[in-house]
């Protein structure tokens, strides 16, 4: 699987030990999207400000509050997905407010990095159809414990 990721970064979000690739395929894995082995997977990711992110949810889910993580799926169901024929698949577009990941890793006691994978990895479990749940809970745990370098 080949990851092409297009990062937007309009904030003053700064991560340089992350390896978003690895993040992405990992998070693919653990999810068991087998299909996407032998393709290329596009994700475009948008650091953007609290202001911004509350402006969307509020429009996208009538929640006018910010919030960590969106996600905008180019399918509209994971069978969709499947179905293409393409040698590359846009999966679609997550954005995220690292002011909100900073405020809920000081809370939660966290290192920024793991909550910043934590949430990469929910978005694209997003983008792929994923609701929540145990399951989806469970393999962003895991991918956070095999793509964090801040091992508690």
């Amino acid at each position: 699987m080949n990851i092409i990721l297009e990062i937007n970064n309009k904030s003053d979000c700064f991560f340089e030990s992350i390896d978003l690739d690895r993040v992405i395929k990992s998070t693919i894995k653990e999810g068991e999207f087998d299909f996407l082995d032998e393709r290329d997977v596009e994700i475009s990711i948008g650091f953007i400000s609290e202001v911004e992110i509350e402006k969307i949810n509020e429009e996208y889910r009538k929640v006018k509050k910010p919030t960590d993580v969106l996600s905008f799926p180019n399918y509209d169901s994971l069978s969709e997905l499947k179905k293409s024929k393409e040698q590359s698949v846009f999966l679609g577009e997550i954005l995220i407010c690292c002011e909100d990941i900073k405020k809920y890793a000081k809370i939660k006691g966290s290192f920024f990095e793991e909550e910043l994978i934590y949430v990469i990895s929910h978005g694209t479990l997003h983008l792929l159809g994923m609701e929540h749940g145990k399951k989806m809970f469970s393999i962003q745990d895991k991918v956070v414990n095999m793509c964090s370098l801040n091992k508690k």
